[in-house]
């Protein structure tokens, strides 16, 4: 029984934080707790679809928009990251609960005052609580994983969402099988 594929995409050579202030406990949380964006980097001549900054921001393309819309999605949204609606980070809110025991992920360098880890390391395959396939839509792990304020969760989408997504010539979108132990 197929779960689900978590999603990914290649790097766009933009970066969101740099040169922009963040408090000293950004660095112990994620892009999501952050949720902030940084107004003065403005996305142009991105060539994916699914695309990610270096700090960890799920940047997607209008065309990409428009199939979640079109496809009635829901527990998502859209914050326009480019001049004239272009791109846009990517925010899924319909959370699979990750499993980190399984996985083996590592958590490293927990700061009490700021409540977080530095690190967390370990996504890759995505290990999943819950063994029952995901439905049709878009999911992200509960868990934001990477170094630093760039920890992003895992992007999830069920095995209807991938055929969809193929189907329509998303073919920058890579698919790895969720596990469950």
């Amino acid at each position: 029984m197929q779960l689900g594929y978590s999603i990914s995409g290649p790097d766009n050579d933009y970066t969101m934080f740099r040169k922009f202030p963040l408090d000293e406990c950004a660095k112990y949380k994620d892009v999501y707790s952050i949720n902030q964006i940084n107004p003065s980097v403005k996305f142009k001549r991105i060539r994916y679809s699914f695309s990610y900054t270096y700090d960890g921001f799920c940047i997607v393309s209008s065309a990409l928009k428009a199939f979640c819309e079109a496809e009635g999605y829901t527990d998502m949204e859209f914050v326009d990251v480019s001049d004239g609606g272009q791109f846009f980070w990517l925010k899924i809110h319909a959370i699979v609960e990750f499993d980190a025991a399984a996985r083996g992920t590592r958590f490293l360098n927990y700061n009490e005052a700021c409540d977080g880890y530095e690190e967390i390391i370990g996504a890759t395959p995505v290990y999943v609580k819950e063994g029952k396939p995901l439905a049709d839509g878009f999911y992200r792990t509960d868990l934001c994983f990477g170094s630093f304020a760039g920890k992003t969760p895992m992007y999830l989408v069920g095995e209807e969402t991938k055929r969809k997504l193929e189907a329509v010539g998303f073919d920058d979108i890579d698919y790895e099988e969720i596990k469950k132990k």
